[in-house]
């Protein structure tokens, strides 16, 4: 039913559906890791975009004051 390969390499006979499962098993472990560096990422974008906003906030709040003064 399952079928073997040799692999001269690792010196031992492994099955295709072990293959498979080793596959799956890096692919879940990097879909986490960038489920975690994305929400990382994001967190920075918007502490700058925050930044750059309350620096114009800041600017135009200040023009204001100029102007009504």
């Amino acid at each position: 039913m399952h079928r073997l390969m040799s692999y001269r390499r690792f010196g031992r006979a492994r099955s295709l559906r072990s293959d498979r499962t080793l596959v799956r098993a890096r692919s879940l472990r990097s879909d986490r890791a960038l489920a975690r560096a994305r929400p990382l990422c994001s967190d920075r974008a918007s502490a700058r975009v925050r930044s750059l906003r309350s620096d114009r906030a800041e600017h135009a709040f200040g023009c204001c004051v100029t102007i009504l003064v």
